[in-house]
């Protein structure tokens, strides 16, 4: 999936944030990608600075970090969850830009277990047009 994953241990960074990642099985920055950025906050000892310390180091690393608010969409009510982000993410969907590379089927067959998520992609497709 990626060119080259880079290994964090070569990276100029805090024995806080180091010792985050491993201890939520990360072994390499890409990996943290495929996460909302909300979603880091959430880890144990991930303050406001550390937290800050990392998306510097993605930054400088070329990796994007996504928001779940670049797939919410309040405007027309299309809210997702912690839940469904993650999934949405892991799905490779983490904007609605997206989107456009699937059909409404591609997108139903890639999420049959849980409608809900369907249900939203579904909806912010119809949107985009």
């Amino acid at each position: 999936m990626y060119a080259e994953k880079t290994d964090y241990d070569d990276i100029e960074m805090s024995s806080r944030l180091r010792n985050i990642l491993r201890r939520n099985g990360f072994e390499s920055l890409e990996g943290l990608g495929e996460y909302p950025k909300e979603h880091f906050i959430k880890f144990r000892n991930m303050g406001p600075t550390t937290l800050q310390e990392l998306y510097t180091i993605c930054e400088n690393q070329g990796i994007k970090l996504r928001s779940i608010e670049d797939l919410n969409d309040m405007e027309h009510g299309v809210r997702f969850d912690d839940f469904l982000c993650m999934d949405a993410f892991r799905m490779g969907i983490k904007s609605k830009d997206d989107l456009r590379r699937y059909s409404l089927e591609e997108l139903e067959n890639m999420c049959p277990k849980d409608k809900r998520l369907f249900v939203r992609l579904k909806k912010l497709k119809t949107i985009q047009g």
